[in-house]
């Protein structure tokens, strides 16, 4: 459980990912809810 945090803060905040246009997850939802980055 204490290696699963890092990764997925990793994968959520840091990685860009090519099927949202490499933005990273947490981009993408703060483009949704209208707070362009």
């Amino acid at each position: 459980a204490k290696a699963i945090k890092p990764w997925t803060d990793s994968y959520n905040l840091d990685r860009p990912h090519s099927g949202i246009k490499g933005l990273t997850p947490w981009q993408r939802v703060n483009n949704l809810l209208g707070n362009d980055s």
